[in-house]
């Protein structure tokens, strides 16, 4: 009977944001139908956590998938009740309302479901609603270069998700992700070449060079789609990466190509987004430095820790783009009040410490204690440790490691950590002019995809860009 009533829970929260849609509702009743998601998802991963019930054979058994679905139902009922005010007078909101929710159906459909066909029509169908969400100002020209070369990238990335899976399909005579991501000692050709390709697609849609451009110039979108973008969208390359661990796990030149690529992005895009000035550029830069990292971690066998780090920053970023303009005054604020008084919350930090020391806690865990005691405060400090290491004992219980790193990867890490650290101090050089201006523009690496992109698919950006140009001058002179 209970594993009856949670195949009834996943249905409803598969079913909700595309009834919505379907049924044009108002937005009140969209918020509402968001809410009751939310409830079958928390629903859902509790009867998961807190029982020995497994999911019907069409729902994803794998653990990440109700962690990952509820924070997609959190974060959407939070984008469609600031839209409802951010976008109010806006002639097409109810346009914008259908679109969010198609894109959080598809997004729930990915991460719930078990049948490799539907992965692959919800992978789709993300790509498709984005698409008209980053067009839903189509007068912007740099909205229009983002979604064109968007476009060309999601089907890339569509078409080596469909071919891994047909592979693997072909050798497994399965079409469930339970089977074909199976756990295995050693890997067939066609086992080798679908998880190569699995790594290609996750790349693609986590933004890492040198594809990202296309991340950094949606922040011509309205701010709720740059919000559920960078907060339930872009991490499913790593959500795909924690689904297929049994055959990451075996496949070295799927884990370098992930290494290598994803490694490279965190040192470019973390130095290049210290060199932005505008927030949303930051964040999107800080976007793809973030999902490289989570990817490092999947090909590390840390799985763990990359849903940890997924929860964390879907969190993060969606508060970072939905409280822009508050973070900007408390900036402010914070100016204006002058340093911090150091020791009253250096003292607190070592009292705790101390204590927690001679309780036998681990130094790992008295280092962030004390860092995030002494940056936020010690309430706040404490708070965000407690949540940290219970998420992290909760993950790790639902996500053991299937292997450790070996030393050529380990290696890897350092000199990524080494790299990161030389070009923080080369952008300290008032002699380093050229180098601050090439890592302000992310090497340029952008510059050559989109002649790439326009090469291969021509588009009218120039004609676009001259008619906003010519608007602005009308508007200007009325």
């Amino acid at each position: 009977m209970q594993a009856h009533f949670l195949d009834w829970l996943l249905a409803l929260l598969v079913s909700l944001y595309p009834l919505a849609a379907l049924l044009r509702v108002r937005w009140s009743v969209a918020i509402g139908m968001a809410g009751l998601a939310l409830a079958a998802g928390l629903g859902s991963a509790t009867l998961q956590w807190l029982t020995d019930l497994a999911p019907g054979r069409w729902f994803s058994p794998h653990p990440a998938s109700p962690v990952v679905a509820l924070i997609v139902t959190f974060i959407g009922f939070l984008v469609l009740r600031f839209s409802r005010n951010y976008l109010a007078g806006e002639p097409r909101l109810g346009v914008f309302q259908r679109r969010v929710l198609w894109l959080l159906g598809g997004v729930v459909l990915v991460v719930t479901t078990n049948h490799a066909l539907m992965l692959l029509a919800g992978w789709v169908g993300i790509s498709l609603a984005l698409h008209s969400l980053l067009l839903f100002y189509p007068e912007r020209p740099r909205a229009q270069l983002a979604a064109h070369k968007k476009f060309l990238l999601a089907r890339l990335a569509e078409l080596s998700l469909a071919i891994a899976l047909l592979l693997l399909y072909l050798h497994h005579g399965s079409p469930w992700l339970s089977d074909i991501f199976s756990t295995a000692d050693a890997l067939s050709l066609q086992q080798q070449v679908a998880i190569i390709l699995i790594a290609v697609a996750a790349l693609i849609k986590c933004a890492q060079l040198p594809v990202h451009g296309w991340l950094i110039q949606v922040v011509e979108a309205p701010t709720p789609v740059s919000a559920l973008l960078h907060a339930g969208v872009i991490n499913l390359g790593g959500y795909l990466l924690i689904l297929a661990a049994p055959l990451l796990a075996v496949s070295a030149a799927a884990q370098w190509l992930v290494l290598v690529v994803a490694g490279l992005t965190v040192v470019v895009a973390t130095l290049a987004m210290c060199l932005q000035t505008s927030v949303k550029e930051r964040l999107a830069w800080s976007t793809s430095a973030q999902m490289g990292l989570m990817l490092l971690e999947c090909a590390l066998g840390l799985h763990a820790l990359a849903l940890l780090h997924l929860a964390a920053h879907s969190c993060y970023k969606a508060h970072g783009f939905l409280a822009a303009a508050d973070n900007m005054n408390k900036v402010l604020a914070q100016k204006l009040a002058g340093p911090p008084r150091w020791r009253y919350r250096v003292l607190p930090v070592l009292a705790l410490s101390l204590g927690l020391w001679l309780l036998g806690v681990t130094p790992v865990a008295l280092a962030l204690l004390a860092l995030t005691l002494v940056m936020v405060g010690p309430l706040g400090g404490l708070l965000i440790a407690v949540a940290y290491l219970a998420q992290k004992t909760l993950f790790e219980t639902l996500l053991p490691s299937p292997f450790a790193p070996s030393w050529p990867e380990t290696l890897w890490v350092c000199v990524i950590a080494l790299l990161l650290l030389a070009g923080f101090m080369a952008q300290g050089d008032p002699k380093r002019v050229r180098f601050r201006h090439w890592l302000h523009a992310g090497l340029f690496l952008d510059h050559w995809a989109t002649r790439l992109t326009l090469a291969v698919w021509p588009a009218p950006i120039e004609q676009l860009a001259l008619l906003s140009a010519a608007k602005r001058n009308k508007e200007s002179w009325s």
